[in-house]
């Protein structure tokens, strides 16, 4: 599962490197215009889900190396099911409010409400979003850091059996679940500039000026959540796995792999 979520958050990082491409380089689309309505709500719900999908890894890992909950099949499910219910709900509430049509700006198709009030709210929650985003990645992930001795230690007592080298075991599984806080950490460059700028909006002070650092940092965060993608060797094993299921391949097992979700559930 937290392959999974980890390949939801680069889906949502992409998402969003494209629709602000698409946007910076469309600049003449009119405000209002179906095509802006389009440009907009997809902004809008990339931003969601990516915000969505980092809250629900920290969750997910603050359960699995914090609490040493169990995964299984039917947790998945409602953490899925809650993440992208989310998503949906609040990039209605966005189109109720009027913000895909961006009417709130004097120039260019950005997301923004029909009036100056609803702009503001919409600015607003939007910023909380963010903001809560930022403070929970983070916390999740000092706590989890602080927690991977005791999870590490219990995950390996559970495999004395096995034969491997346990001062091997824990060094290469602390390794494993310590870069699977490196992609919720990703949010401390996206969304601090953004709420700031938000939050300006809503006082009344619109500050472009803010644009460079979030276009800087957003598109750093995308790299670097590609580099840890690329070479993080979960993911490696994620895949190979995948590529033998679909040739129908035997897993072959001449040394022990790391997953945080299946080995987890060797834990008594």
């Amino acid at each position: 599962m937290t392959i999974r979520l980890v390949a939801a958050i680069a889906l949502g990082d992409l998402m969003i490197h494209v629709g602000e491409y698409y946007a910076a380089t469309h600049g003449g689309v009119e405000r209002a215009s179906p095509l802006c309505v389009r440009v907009n709500a997809f902004r809008l719900f990339s931003r969601n889900f990516y915000c969505f999908t980092n809250l629900a890894i920290c969750f997910h890992l603050y359960r699995t190396l914090v609490k040493l909950r169990q995964p299984n099949f039917k947790y998945e499910i409602f953490t899925w099911t809650i993440m992208l219910a989310l998503t949906i709900i609040f990039t209605l509430i966005y189109y109720f409010m009027g913000a895909f049509t961006g009417l709130s700006h004097p120039s260019g198709c950005n997301p923004g409400a029909e009036s100056h009030t609803l702009d503001a709210i919409f600015s607003c929650i939007q910023a909380l979003v963010n903001i809560f985003t930022v403070i929970s990645c983070l916390t999740i992930s000092i706590i989890g850091r602080r927690n991977l001795s005791n999870w590490i230690t219990t995950y390996a007592s559970s495999r004395e059996n096995e034969g491997q080298c346990r001062e091997q075991f824990i060094n290469e599984g602390k390794k494993i679940a310590e870069r699977s806080f490196l992609y919720p950490l990703s949010t401390i460059l996206t969304l601090p500039f953004e709420a700031i700028f938000l939050i300006l909006i809503v006082c009344g002070k619109f500050v472009p000026q803010l644009t460079i650092p979030m276009a800087i940092f957003s598109g750093l965060s995308g790299v670097l959540t590609f580099i840890a993608f690329a070479i993080d060797p979960s993911t490696h094993s994620a895949f190979k796995d995948a590529y033998r299921n679909l040739r129908g391949t035997s897993k072959p097992k001449p040394q022990q792999s790391y997953n945080i979700d299946e080995d987890f559930k060797a834990i008594p």
